[in-house]
């Protein structure tokens, strides 16, 4: 498994992580991931199939959910026989509650779950219509809370973890990425939102840096791209958002501390190790 350097923010930025001292608390102990019940939501490329992948290695019964079905099957054969792919379309919620109740018989409950799927456009601000906006909202934030709805009562009861991916460049946009950035926003703001009301629950945002390896650039207009490269570099975010770049499974082994570490993770970035100077 790949290193990762995880930079944190809010709570964890200060050494303030949430431990669970205090009576009536999460029970956030260490947990290693062997025999643990994961769900991988976006689990059939990038980020998300690393995810799965990794925590199968190291032990974890994972079910591993997407919508294209036939990269679906080829992530779960990479996981393992003990894999459990389920095609799930996270803006159908009769697509969601199938999932769950698969979960819910085969694995008789859930310990932890990353969502990992998204729609990441390079489209600029004033090109970016409803339609667009529709599609990035609906499936980065809208589908995250309808399949945490599904699942959490399974959590609640093992007072699990959901961690859902994020960007670091929240806060400061790099041109071309408004509406994603935009949306990793308000999922942040919903993973908040998540948290105040089911305290059982231990939720977090991982904001990602600059990862290579997701196939998502290969879908970018090139032309577009390439204006707007010199831009992020004149400006300084690609500098802020790494420095440099990360591969799927370093990140995907970050993100998996936060499942195993003995404190309840709440906000964090995980970004490329520092470039040597």
């Amino acid at each position: 498994m790949g290193q990762s350097e995880e930079s944190a923010r809010g709570t964890a930025a200060s050494g303030t992580a949430e431990s669970t001292a205090a009576e009536g608390s999460p029970d956030h102990r260490a947990a290693p991931l062997h025999g643990r019940r994961v769900l991988v939501v976006g689990a059939s490329s990038g980020i998300g199939r690393a995810v799965a992948r990794h925590a199968a290695q190291a032990g974890a019964r994972v079910v591993l959910a997407a919508r294209r079905a036939e990269l679906l099957a080829e992530a779960a054969d990479e996981a393992g026989p003990d894999a459990l792919p389920v095609t799930c379309d996270v803006l159908d919620e009769t697509s969601i509650a199938a999932l769950a109740a698969r979960i819910a018989d085969e694995l008789g409950g859930l310990d932890a779950m990353v969502y990992a799927t998204g729609v990441d456009p390079l489209v600029r601000m004033a090109d970016a219509d409803a339609e667009l906006w529709g599609r990035v909202l609906a499936t980065n934030v809208v589908g995250a809370s309808l399949v945490c709805r599904a699942v959490l009562p399974h959590l609640e009861a093992s007072r699990g973890r959901a961690v859902f991916l994020s960007a670091s460049a929240v806060g400061r946009p790099l041109p071309g990425m408004g509406p994603y950035d935009a949306s990793k926003a308000a999922l942040e703001e919903m993973v908040r939102a998540w948290r105040a009301e089911h305290a059982g629950v231990c939720f977090a945002s991982a904001g990602v840096g600059p990862v290579l390896g997701t196939g998502v650039h290969a879908q970018w207009d090139r032309d577009l791209l390439g204006e707007l490269t010199g831009v992020w570099e004149n400006r300084g975010y690609l500098y802020d958002n790494g420095p440099g770049w990360m591969t799927v499974d370093e990140c995907a082994a970050g993100i998996l501390n936060a499942l195993t570490a003995p404190v309840c993770m709440h906000d964090f970035d995980v970004l490329p190790l520092p470039a040597a100077t």
